[in-house]
């Protein structure tokens, strides 16, 4: 009976989800919620001649598609983030970094990194962002999200 390889998958929860340089305090901003990351290549189909077959050709043009990252609102604390928001929605470019950690229940709560590789998004620019939507003042359970969605240049896990 064949043995399954010994794997450690991560939990949705063990990543850091940050922007490069956006700090509040000295401490860098997180955010809890990401859309992934999805590569779309498009190239020109051809068939031979000889078979029903269509195939596609070598190369090509590669295209990231959008990004949205999201955090539950904090009116007091995210000014910084809006700030951010106020300083690139021209189209400035920034870079976001997701970076694996492993929790740890040490006595002094930290978080280890899970390795020393990162997901580094760049050339990032921010093509909308909302604050506050669907608000309901009738239901206090729900949260309110602060979400900005950017396109990126490239996305390397280093």
């Amino acid at each position: 009976m064949a043995r399954l390889d010994s794997i450690n998958p991560i939990n949705n929860s063990d990543y850091l989800l940050t922007i490069e340089g956006l700090n509040s305090g000295g401490t860098p901003v997180y955010f809890t919620e990401f859309s992934g990351i999805k590569l779309s290549r498009k190239s020109s189909s051809f068939n031979d001649g000889l078979s029903n077959v269509v195939r596609k050709t070598e190369g090509g043009l590669k295209e990231y598609q959008n990004v949205t990252i999201g955090k539950p609102h904090d009116p007091e604390a995210d000014q910084v983030v809006i700030d951010f928001i106020k300083q690139n929605e021209n189209g400035t470019p920034f870079d976001f970094r997701l970076r694996p950690i492993k929790r740890v229940s040490s006595s002094n709560g930290t978080n280890e990194f899970r390795g020393n590789k990162a997901w580094d998004l760049t050339g990032c620019r921010i093509e909308n962002f909302t604050i506050a939507e669907g608000i309901d003042t009738s239901d206090g359970t729900k949260t309110t999200m602060l979400k900005i969605e950017f396109s990126l240049e490239a996305a390397e896990y280093k």
